[in-house]
């Protein structure tokens, strides 16, 4: 019995060699021997930001069965046969099974969606020796994306090595680049490729720009803007269709960092400018508002819960059916607001203008100073206002200077990841480590106060069509609130410690040699 080695290797055909003198060439030159044909058709699937992937992994459906494969060498990581549900869509709409352990923390809330059908047509050879020995496994695979518009399929090739005959495999590969084939990343990523308009393989919603020292403080702002545009463009589908609550996530985080930017790196652009558009892309932020405040609370539901006796829990229900028929409106005037002639009219003249050429010194007068000056300036300025803001604050001090201390610490992530490609990496990677660390702490005792305040709201709400005078419902919305409360005053006691850190004569002296310049 041969012992092929899991470390498969894919080639891809130069333009100038078809698939039928490919075959003629290795059948005429090699002792090949055919092993099967077979055919069948697999649907691709992903998250949107292609989570899996990320992780080396691909998901398949092939019937009513499924296949985590892994993508370097397709070997099968897990698989549920005959499944009954049809199309889960999250992880746990799986049953219980190892794909569905496998799935939840790769990509958590994110839906899994149909990227692409294909139907493959798969030719197994083996290579043998003079003793008729199998050196290595060679499969041709023809690959049609059934939605493509291109009829022609993709021919894919995978070698996989026998154990014992790695150096004679390495000849046959040698043989294949005298033959123009190139290594490609694998069969998977290839019959996707059509799909890259609406389901693109490069998606971050991080901020992803490569600045140059001396640009012109205008025109780089604007690369940064026209980065977050694509961003919130990218999203829009999902957010309409309601595929999954990271579409809103992404597109909110893409509107805030736009307008930080407009606010914070100001005397770059004209101020009518600046100010027409920070107010435009904050009634875009209060439109989104209500939709994500409500798919935070149902994304808790089962850690609400887990707080609670078992004996309680059932008294939450009528809160979270509450929730449930509110975001089912509030997602109607979400899509709504995205499709309206006012919303596509602002991100129109906004792409217009980011086009445009950079400003005027006399309508911006840092507009042609060089960006590495203007965001040193900028990152300076707010790390100072952070730490004297953070330095006042003590055990008794109110929470309200928590809560401000928490929104210039986002500022300062955000001027930080704008300008981050024009500093050393390793070192703003530390003191972004640090950063989210006290970001964290603040976020979490910030979260668990607004909480509170809304779970108050909900009780006493007499609009929600139910009576939540009811005692297992008071007992349990009660018992929520202490239970939030102890947890607020926990990560209260946690702020002095995270604040020290970020404070502290490493960190500061990091932020001084990179930003603070001739300040």
């Amino acid at each position: 019995m041969t012992d092929p080695l899991d470390n498969s290797e894919f080639y891809n055909l130069p333009d100038t060699l078809e698939r039928g003198e490919l075959l003629r060439k290795l059948t005429s030159e090699h002792a090949l021997v055919l092993d099967h044909q077979r055919k069948k058709k697999e649907e691709f699937l992903d998250t949107f930001d292609r989570r899996l992937y990320n992780h080396n992994l691909v998901l398949l459906k092939e019937s009513s069965s499924y296949y985590l494969k892994n993508i370097n060498d397709t070997d099968t990581v897990a698989q549920l046969a005959g499944q009954s549900k049809t199309n889960p869509k999250f992880w746990w709409d799986f049953p219980k099974c190892e794909i569905k352990k496998l799935l939840k923390p790769r990509i958590d809330v994110r839906a899994l969606l149909s990227l692409a059908i294909i139907e493959r047509s798969i030719t197994t050879l083996r290579l043998i020796n003079e003793d008729k020995k199998t050196i290595l496994f060679l499969y041709v695979k023809d690959l049609r994306v059934l939605s493509s518009q291109d009829k022609n399929p993709a021919t894919i090739l995978q070698i996989k090595p026998v154990r014992g005959y790695e150096q004679e495999a390495h000849q046959f590969k040698k043989y294949l680049h005298t033959l123009g084939l190139k290594r490609s990343d694998g069969d998977f990523l290839s019959a996707t490729g059509p799909n890259q308009g609406k389901y693109p393989l490069d998606y971050s919603s991080k901020i992803n720009v490569h600045l140059k020292a001396d640009m012109k403080s205008a025109e780089a702002v604007k690369v940064v803007l026209r980065n977050l545009l694509r961003t919130i463009r990218a999203n829009e589908f999902g957010i309409k269709e309601d595929i999954d609550t990271e579409f809103l996530h992404d597109f909110r985080v893409a509107v805030r960092r736009t307008r930080s930017a407009l606010t914070q790196v100001n005397n770059v652009f004209a101020q009518d400018v600046t100010n027409k558009y920070k107010e435009e892309f904050s009634k875009i932020g209060t439109a989104t508002n209500l939709l994500r405040d409500l798919d935070v609370y149902l994304l808790t539901e089962d850690a609400y819960k887990d707080m609670l006796p078992e004996g309680l829990r059932p008294g939450l229900d009528p809160l979270f059916e509450t929730l449930v028929r509110d975001r089912e409106k509030a997602c109607k005037e979400c899509a709504a607001f995205l499709e309206s002639g006012a919303y596509k009219e602002i991100l129109s003249e906004w792409e217009k203008f980011l086009e445009s050429p950079g400003g005027s010194p006399k309508e911006a007068q840092d507009c042609e100073l060089p960006i590495i000056e203007v965001a040193k300036k900028h990152i300076w300025k707010k790390y100072s206002k952070v730490i004297k803001m953070g330095s006042k604050i003590k055990r008794d001090s109110p929470s309200p200077m928590l809560h401000m201390l928490r929104i210039e610490c986002k500022k300062l992530r955000y001027l930080l990841e704008f300008f981050a490609s024009l500093f050393a990496e390793k070192e703003t990677a530390i003191i972004i480590k640090h950063l989210k660390r006290l970001q964290d702490n603040l976020g979490d005792f910030n979260d668990l106060y607004v909480q509170q305040e809304s779970i108050n709201k909900f009780l006493n709400n007499s609009e929600t069509g139910y009576d939540f005078e009811k005692n297992d419902t008071q007992a349990a919305i009660g018992g929520l609130i202490s239970v939030l409360y102890q947890k607020q005053i926990g990560v209260r006691k946690k702020f002095g410690r995270n604040f020290k850190e970020f404070s502290d004569k490493e960190t500061s002296l990091l932020f001084a040699k990179l930003f603070a310049g001739d300040q």
